[in-house]
């Protein structure tokens, strides 16, 4: 987990307030508030939606995000509006994200975090554009009705606001934490050749909030982990592997369940040998 500098934990210690645009919220300004409360500036500090009022631009116990027309680190100002189309796209949570140091963690740990990004500034058909699709295919999956509550309710209901800024805060500060413990007790390794991972020392809260990152970057081709409903193992397959089809153990002594999709086996009990159900799931090619 990337340290703050202390400096800067001292300047958000004291925001009492924070500013950010009236109308209707995007994405940017709900996960800059998060990352700003996840980040050292105190959980009751409110949140307006509005533009800055004189001398809050200056004001040290003011931060102020996604509105201003300014981006000063110095005074806690981070807008990107006033940037021009040709720079780098950088919405507001990123150039905050950029200041304390944290970005590339962010980058690393939330897929979210790229794609908000060039979304906010670049738009929907640049979004697409660069994901390699259009935006009448990718639109279904960013627009939903959970995301439509979550912007509304946070426009008009300051009790909401403050609730889900804290909610998402704390679900940043615990998958940082989190990451740092799964980097300790995940094992590489190789079962039948594949690359794996072993998770069978994590809980379940670490992996399933991190598992997907170790996924992403170590491109295992299946991983192991304690079943969180029985008392023996899981073994997943990682990105579609096509050397495994888990549904192959369906009827070996050792399996409980073997989920149709081929993607999942569940095994009786924690002593079964992943190398046994690997062989029996590997594909002839």
């Amino acid at each position: 987990m990337t340290k703050i500098d202390d400096s800067k934990l001292q300047m958000l210690g004291k925001v009492r307030r924070i500013v950010t645009h009236g109308g209707l919220p995007h994405m940017d300004d709900i996960m800059a508030c998060a990352i700003a409360y996840a980040s050292g500036v105190a959980h009751d500090a409110v949140i307006e939606r509005r533009n800055p009022k004189p001398g809050e631009l200056e004001s040290m116990t003011v931060l102020v995000l996604d509105v201003g027309g300014v981006h000063d680190p110095e005074h806690l100002d981070f807008d990107h509006h006033q940037r021009s189309r040709e720079e780098e796209p950088k919405c507001a949570f990123k150039l905050f994200s950029e200041w304390l140091g944290v970005d590339e963690e962010f980058s690393m740990l939330f897929p979210w975090y790229a794609t908000w990004n060039l979304l906010d500034v670049a738009g929907p058909n640049a979004t697409a554009a660069a994901l390699g699709t259009t935006w009448e295919r990718l639109e279904g999956l960013v627009a939903n009705p959970l995301a439509d509550f979550v912007i509304r309710r946070f426009a008009d209901d300051p009790s909401f606001r403050q609730k889900i800024v804290l909610t998402l805060s704390n679900a940043i500060g615990l998958t940082r934490r989190l990451w740092k413990s799964i980097s300790e007790k995940v094992v590489a390794l190789e079962v039948c050749g594949l690359p794996a991972g072993d998770f069978t020392a994590c809980a379940t809260e670490e992996i399933s909030r991190c598992s997907d990152t170790w996924i992403r970057l170590n491109r295992p081709a299946l991983i192991i982990s304690k079943d969180n409903r029985g008392e023996g193992l899981t073994i997943l397959r990682c990105n579609d592997d096509p050397r495994l089809d888990f549904s192959r153990c369906a009827g070996k002594p050792y399996a409980v369940f073997c989920h149709p999709g081929g993607f999942l086996v569940k095994t009786r009990s924690r002593g079964d040998d992943p190398n046994v159900v690997v062989r029996d799931a590997l594909v002839e090619r």
